[in-house]
């Protein structure tokens, strides 16, 4: 009995491991499609002055964008406050102002707030083994 008790609790134990990485990956996975979308919204549109610049196609680009950073937001919010989860929405809440979507240093922002998330979600290593 108290070797079937000690299994059951080594295997719940590892399957809230499991659950946890996956939970960061599903993170990471989000978030790193938020930085692509940034990136490829600042091809695009480089600067404010950029030809095609708040035209029809521009603002379905950015609704596109924004549907993105607001999904992304959706699955961080109910992760616990900590370090990795506010550098993703420091990095990320601030598009009200559209020239902050060409801001290089806001894409890096997003980019160290996906490594930070990224390093969550490393897969055991024994799972490769």
């Amino acid at each position: 009995l108290f070797r079937s008790l000690s299994q059951a609790k080594q295997v719940a134990a590892r399957d809230r491991r499991d659950w946890k990485q996956r939970k960061w990956f599903d993170l990471y996975f989000k978030a790193d499609e938020a930085y692509d979308a940034l990136d490829r919204f600042q091809s695009l549109y480089p600067s404010p002055s950029a030809p095609g610049w708040d035209t029809p196609e521009w603002q379905r680009e950015t609704h596109e964008l924004m549907r993105i950073m607001r999904t992304v937001h959706r699955i961080a919010v109910v992760f616990p406050r900590n370090a990795v989860v506010q550098a993703l929405f420091d990095a990320t809440a601030v598009f009200k102002n559209m020239d902050e979507a060409t801001s290089k240093e806001r894409l890096e922002k997003i980019f160290d707030a996906v490594e930070g998330i990224r390093q969550k979600a490393l897969i055991d290593t024994s799972v490769l083994d």
